[in-house]
């Protein structure tokens, strides 16, 4: 069941490029502006795994050095940075990084299933009772909380948490 459920998260992630997308003339549509990328300065929401501590817009290469092997990788398009999405998978979350700027950088730590829990003490499954009780600001902020360069969202589905998603916290140029 888990197998599926993260070939199903997988699945789901390598279309999001394809179903996010705009028109490059619209508006609306959404960027990140790289001007503003500075690895490091995403306050408490970070991630650790494996014994290492990381976040949005960290050099990605010395974490990947870090951290076990990946089990798989996944490149494809994107229409937040100038470079395609490459996709990290490990046993229990995902790192996704983009070349910003020449160097390959975070840009979103997704946790995939119940066997790996977040520094700040979630993971898939929790009650959301239990998760408010342990990350009280998170419930504050309606489970979308930002602090630096990082937005931490929580979903709940049924009063359980449904995902973990660690993203840029400014999508505006």
């Amino acid at each position: 069941m888990k197998k599926l459920a993260v070939l199903m998260l997988a699945l789901l992630l390598a279309a999001l490029p394809l179903l996010a997308c705009g028109d490059a003339d619209d508006p609306n549509a959404v960027f990140v502006d790289p001007n503003a990328v500075h690895g490091g300065e995403y306050g408490d929401l970070y991630f650790e795994a494996d014994g290492v501590r990381f976040g949005i817009y960290d050099e990605a290469e010395p974490v990947l050095a870090a951290l076990p092997a990946y089990r798989a990788t996944f490149t494809g398009e994107t229409c937040a940075f100038d470079s395609e999405d490459v996709y990290y998978y490990y046993s229990g979350y995902q790192i996704m990084a983009n070349a910003i700027d020449g160097v390959l950088r975070i840009t979103a730590i997704t946790v995939a299933d119940d066997t790996v829990k977040t520094p700040q003490g979630l993971y898939i499954g929790m009650s959301e009772t239990d998760a408010a009780a342990a990350f009280p600001k998170l419930l504050e902020n309606d489970w979308n909380l930002i602090d630096g360069s990082a937005l931490l969202s929580v979903t709940m589905k049924d009063g359980v948490i449904a995902s973990i998603v660690y993203t840029p916290s400014s999508m505006e140029n």
